[in-house]
């Protein structure tokens, strides 16, 4: 059964590294919740942004940095990297390895209002993920997605999240072997639909929840081909004008499409947020990440935390 799920990958110990590639985009999605615009007779301050929800397929939040305008920005450009310790590098059931973990990359993003309330979004990134020890196990991951989004009183609660916020896109996703694109070994086609609620419990603090179903509809290795469904519940509190900190818990069921194999996966993550200039952010992070699978080989769990850092300019 083993062999049948990962012979078309490179070795065992790198079939785990397409859940971490997937798993861990909820961490970095995550990172990013949208901070309170805030205006002064003085100056602008670095919170104002133009809202972009749920970008990456795990879910999370992205925000878009960038002075106060009377026009709004449409393009995004970022240099992000992090460094984590991870206590499961190959995301094992057994024998974990720790690991550290560096993951330096490019993001660009076009968001343009089609209405007051209707927004396209296209948008791709690239990373590299690089490990201390385990070398074995470095990749490249490239994502790309495009779609609408639908915005109800936006920017209306605590950290200029949304009232209401629905999406529908297509989303890619590739992991090839490091500065080799053509030695693929993860390739994903999705199609996409989610809506999140929230609401103000204090003048600071923000509360939502979310939903999310992605539909694979190509990709391979076949036999990693799934299904993703998802519930999560997060909480903001926007400290000071600069200072946020974000707390949210994420339920989802992976549903393999080619082979007999479920997956129920929960998230836990913890993280403080700085935005320390206009184009400048920095975010201390800790996740428990526990897989629960009908495949013994693919149950895990992994604890990461670390630093991550994104240098942006909207326009």
């Amino acid at each position: 059964m083993i062999s049948s799920l990962t012979g078309t990958l490179p070795s065992l110990a790198q079939s785990p590294t397409v859940d971490r590639a997937m798993m861990d985009q909820t961490v970095r999605a995550a990172l990013r919740t949208q901070r309170q615009a805030t205006r002064s007779a003085a100056a602008a301050t670095p919170g104002s942004q133009q809202e972009l929800d749920l970008l990456d397929r795990e879910f999370g939040l992205q925000s878009i940095s960038g002075l106060v305008r009377q026009e709004p920005e449409q393009w995004l450009l970022s240099l992000e990297t992090a460094g984590f310790f991870t206590s499961n590098a190959a995301l094992s059931p057994t024998a974990t390895v720790s690991d550290w973990v560096g993951r330096p990359g490019l993001r660009a993003a076009w968001f343009p209002k089609l209405s007051e309330q209707v927004s396209l979004l296209a948008m791709t990134h690239y990373s590299l993920w690089r490990y201390a020890e385990q070398q074995q196990l470095d990749f490249d991951d490239f994502g790309g997605q495009f779609g609408l989004q639908y915005n109800h009183g936006q920017g209306q609660l605590p950290g200029g999240m949304s009232r209401f916020t629905g999406w529908a896109q297509y989303r890619y996703n590739r992991q090839n072997s490091p500065w080799n694109w053509g030695n693929r070994f993860y390739e994903a086609h999705f199609l996409e639909a989610g809506l999140r609620q929230g609401w103000a419990i204090a003048s600071s603090v923000s509360t939502w929840l979310g939903a999310n179903a992605a539909v694979s509809v190509a990709g391979g290795p076949v036999d990693f081909r799934r299904h993703e469904y998802s519930a999560q519940a997060g909480a903001l509190w926007q400290i000071t004008p600069r200072l946020s900190t974000t707390a949210l818990y994420r339920f989802a069921w992976f549903d393999h499409a080619e082979v007999s194999r479920t997956d129920l996966n929960h998230l836990l993550f913890l993280g403080l947020s700085c935005q320390v200039t206009t184009h400048f952010r920095a975010d201390l992070f800790v996740s428990g990440i526990f897989n629960h699978s009908d495949v013994n080989a693919f149950d895990y769990q992994a604890l990461n935390t670390g630093l991550g850092l994104v240098i942006s300019h909207a326009w």
